[in-house]
């Protein structure tokens, strides 16, 4: 599963006639990072238009996505390599080099990266950053929401099955290959398993990781959207579904 940015078409970026201040290169770098998944040569065209500016740490992320896209997972990996040991707290960057690995079928490789994703992203987030009150609420009321759209009988079906929240997944499930910056996780037995069962259903559940869910949708109507299709998509796994088959329902 390749993971190079994914973006919302290709987009045209001026070349830089000046030094660009630090806001306007982030919104340069932003729009960039939109147009690999379409445009990956465009972007590497943008990328070079903006000088020694996209030597910086974000220029080479985003060149080494850009070449992933072109030419593949093992053109990719040198540059990210070479980018974290120039800074091993680029979270970023292990987390492209594990999508990177993993497409290599390194799942040992991939899973270091993966767990050091996990320290750094938890490090990364101090008091200031933790959940508000009112963003746990929103997460919370967004799921109940989802339920709510179910007709009677699938969510009656759902009776033996809890939905939590939780910070990000948990170190063991990181290295056992799982994402970790997954949105959500069902775990348990699935629909079918609980009705072969012949004792008492076997407890299951649906997490959702709240600190994942804010640091990719800021905006409270996008976290309400995502929160929605993360537990509509770990619904879809309950009743068999594999990822394939909660693609083809819109739940990405």
């Amino acid at each position: 599963m390749t993971r190079a940015p994914a973006g919302a078409g290709p987009c045209y970026v001026p070349a830089v006639n000046h030094s660009p201040t630090e806001d306007e290169l982030s919104d340069r770098f932003a729009e960039i990072e939109a147009q690999i998944a379409d445009d990956p040569q465009g972007a590497m065209a943008a990328l070079d238009d903006l000088g020694e500016a996209a030597d910086s740490d974000e220029g080479r992320y985003l060149r080494a996505a850009a070449i992933w896209a072109l030419e593949g997972a093992e053109s990719a990996e040198p540059l990210l390599k070479a980018l974290i040991v120039d800074d091993p707290s680029y979270a970023d960057a292990h987390y492209a080099l594990g999508g990177v690995y993993e497409d290599l079928g390194d799942e040992e490789s991939m899973i270091r990266h993966f767990l050091a994703v996990l320290a750094l992203d938890a490090a990364d987030e101090d008091e200031d950053d933790e959940l508000s009150e009112a963003e746990e609420e929103r997460i919370v009321e967004a799921a109940e929401a989802a339920l709510a759209e179910l007709p009677d009988d699938l969510r009656g079906r759902l009776g033996n099955v809890a939905i939590v929240v939780e910070a990000r997944p948990h170190w063991d499930v990181v290295a056992d290959g799982f994402d970790p910056r997954a949105l959500g996780l069902f775990e348990g037995a699935d629909d079918l398993a609980q009705r072969m069962l012949e004792v008492a259903p076997m407890a299951s559940r649906i997490v959702l990781f709240s600190s994942n869910l804010v640091a990719s949708f800021e905006e409270p109507e996008e976290l309400e959207e995502e929160v929605r299709v993360t537990v509509l998509h770990e619904i879809g796994h309950y009743f068999g579904l594999d990822e394939e088959g909660v693609a083809r329902l819109g739940l990405e």
